[in-house]
């Protein structure tokens, strides 16, 4: 028996009542790790997940414990045939057990199911975890960018699609 069934752990999409968790763990995490300032990375998304992530082709998933939101990863449609993975989060007492990959392996069943081709994240070189976590998952760095003191890296994901 893995870690992950002794805990109970389960991935499923977000529910309204999830979001005051899901906001307070993205900006402790952003806050402690990363020292961002707030206004560096708009929090627009997080405060109106039903929206923004509402689309048929759009997912915004938690890994949960009980009622407790223990890591977030969302997708969103940027074109028809490409996706944007985001908001990969893992609240810090739960990583080194399987859950980030857990959560972009669904994100990329995901992906599939919808019909994308492309899967493009965004990331800082101070994201590492995520930043190694996609790369695990056949995510190749195709970009970079300075800015100030970060490195904005983007990174892409082909999904072969037997249905074409």
């Amino acid at each position: 028996m893995n870690l992950n069934a002794k805990l109970n752990i389960k991935l499923r999409k977000f529910k309204d009542t999830d979001k005051p968790q899901i906001i307070k763990l993205i900006n402790s995490i952003l806050k402690k790790e990363f020292s961002i300032p707030k206004e560096t990375y708009s929090d627009f998304d997080i405060n109106n997940i039903k929206n923004v992530y509402g689309g048929k082709k759009d997912l915004f998933m938690v890994a949960v414990i009980g009622h407790s939101v223990i890591g977030t990863i969302a997708i969103k449609e940027d074109d028809r045939n490409c996706a944007l993975l985001r908001r990969i989060f893992v609240s810090p007492e739960f990583r080194g057990i399987g859950l980030g990959k857990k959560l972009i392996v669904e994100a990329i069943e995901f992906c599939e199911k919808s019909d994308y081709s492309v899967i493009n994240f965004c990331s800082t070189d101070k994201m590492q975890a995520a930043n190694k976590l996609c790369k695990k998952n056949g995510f190749k760095r195709r970009a970079c960018m300075t800015l100030g003191a970060n490195k904005l890296l983007r990174f892409t994901r082909r999904i072969r699609n037997d249905k074409r």
